[in-house]
């Protein structure tokens, strides 16, 4: 099915594969929508459009969809339904921020879900995630950085115990885990997760 058939016929679902995407033309390239809340890693593709959302400087925000690359989460751009035209441009071509509305079951970057604007939509498209995927640590590591920015460090540190309690991606997890800790006073879990951090250098 052609791209921008299948954003127009299937406007409720999420994440859709790229069968072929050969053609010049992105309207054109051939997909499949896929029955999925959270997007996770496929032996069989690796390539996707999944939901989004542009959210401007007065905070607003509007449905989209960005294009998403497996493993790595990497995004390159942003597509706009315009009636039956789809407009394609860059991320940072459009106004405003734009972050993925799909938790993913997989390590990347978390800016990807990160508005400075409005970060509560990032956070809660990520906490739906968190409820809905068996594997909780990657989505979990999520939203702990981006609690930690927003100095919520409480959030971030149940976020990153999360984490912890169901296998860290890395040994950096405990220290961002004991700085939390020492953020809102509670010392001896702090020292506990800055030893296992300094061990495992």
């Amino acid at each position: 099915m052609r791209l921008v058939d299948a954003l127009t016929q299937h406007p409720d679902v999420p994440i859709f594969t790229v069968l072929d995407s050969d053609a010049d033309d992105k309207s054109e390239w051939d997909v499949t929508p896929i029955d999925a809340s959270v997007l996770a890693e496929s032996e069989h593709h690796d390539f996707f459009i999944v939901k989004a959302k542009n959210i401007l400087p007065d905070g607003t925000d509007t449905d989209c969809y960005i294009d998403i690359c497996l493993p790595e989460r990497i995004s390159d751009y942003a597509y706009f339904l315009r009636g039956d035209h789809l407009d394609v441009r860059y991320h940072h071509e459009f106004d405003g921020e734009i972050i993925c509305a799909v938790p993913i079951d997989c390590f990347g970057v978390y800016d990807l879900f990160y508005s400075r604007t409005v970060p509560d939509i990032g956070i809660d498209i990520l906490k739906q995630g968190l409820v809905a995927s068996p594997h909780k640590t990657y989505i979990a590591e999520d939203l702990g950085y981006i609690l930690r920015d927003e100095n919520r460090f409480a959030e971030a540190a149940d976020m990153f115990q999360i984490a912890v309690d169901a296998e860290p991606s890395s040994y950096f997890i405990y220290g961002e885990l004991a700085g939390c800790y020492d953020e809102i006073g509670q010392t001896d879990k702090a020292n506990k997760y800055r030893a296992m951090f300094e061990s495992a250098e």
